[in-house]
This record gives C-alpha cells, structure tokens and sequence, in this order.
C-alpha cells in the first residue's frame, strides 16, 4: 500500500496528515475467504476527505474522517514509526477499528475482519493482544476527552489550495 499525503503537522514524534478524497493511491485488497491479496494495484481514495494523526510508538492511528456524522475514527493499526527524517511508516491496518462519533460515543468497528485475521494466521494471539489493547487503551482517552480528541482538529479545514499529490514512481523501492 502507498498513499500520498499532505503534511499538516510534524514534530518530529507525531505526524498529522491529509488525504483529500481523489488522491491516487496503490492499494491491495483482500478475499476474506481464502486470505489471497489481489494487488498492490492502481486506486483512487475516494471515500471522504480524512486527517491522520500518527504518533511514534503508538499502537493506534486516529482517522478525523468528514463522513455524515463527521466523526473521528480510531484505526487499529500497527505501531507508527520514524524510518528516516522524511518516511513515517505504518506498518499496516490490523481491522480492528474504533468509530468515534463527535460526542465522543465509540463502538468496535471490523471484528469479524479481526477475528479472520487471527484465523488466517496473520497476526498471532499474542499480536491479536496487542492490538486489542491498543484500542483498549483509546477508549479511556476518548472518554476523558484526552489529546487528539480535545483538540480542534475538529474545526481543521485544508487549504483549498492544496494540489492532490501523486503516487510516485519510486513508492515501493525500499532503497528511495
């Protein structure tokens, strides 16, 4: 998987980023039945606008997705980390996820697409803890009200201006 993004933010441990709703991206898609990839191939992300909020060492990635509840969402993903002053890297979409509406009422999203994981042999049980932990450890977070979530990237707009970036030829050379 590669996507192209705008950076909003970066400090060095935390990176936010924009992806605007027909951005060209390399994505690879799943049978939930065999477990086989079809891809990376060419894909436009066109779902909605999202804002993403990638912290190193975390266990999570918090989605601000403009969808018709314009709710934050809580991706269950693997640890976020920093390969080189310019690559954040996230390691992947474990399918757990947490929806978090704008008053901050959650539910687990995807748990049959986590259990199947589990199944299939991607993830061991020990892994399959982890990652039900880190979403464990957001619930609090959101019900306090504690950072990203009492921040106002709520209120955030892009500039109207941005261009929408390209995947570029290099994207999966290890070495670019």
């Amino acid at each position: 998987y590669a996507e192209p993004v705008t950076v909003v933010e970066d400090t060095g441990d935390r990176l936010v980023v924009f992806t605007k709703s027909g951005t060209p991206t390399k994505w690879s898609w799943v049978d939930w039945g065999t477990g086989e990839f079809d891809g990376p191939r060419d894909h436009v992300w066109s779902r909605t606008d999202v804002l993403k909020i990638l912290e190193v060492d975390k266990g999570y990635a918090i989605w601000l997705m403009w969808e018709e509840n314009g709710g934050l969402s809580c991706n269950g993903t693997s640890t976020c980390r920093r390969r080189s002053n310019t690559e954040f890297c996230r390691d992947g979409d474990h399918s757990l996820d947490i929806v978090i509406a704008p008053d901050r009422r959650w539910r687990w999203k995807d748990e049959g697409d986590f259990e199947r994981i589990q199944a299939l042999g991607w993830v061991t049980q020990s892994e399959a803890e982890g990652i039900r932990k880190a979403g464990e450890d957001v619930i609090p977070m959101v019900d306090r009200g504690e950072a990203p979530f009492c921040e106002p990237w709520t209120d955030w707009k892009p500039d109207p201006l941005w261009s929408v970036p390209e995947v570029p030829s290099d994207w999966d050379d290890p070495a670019a």
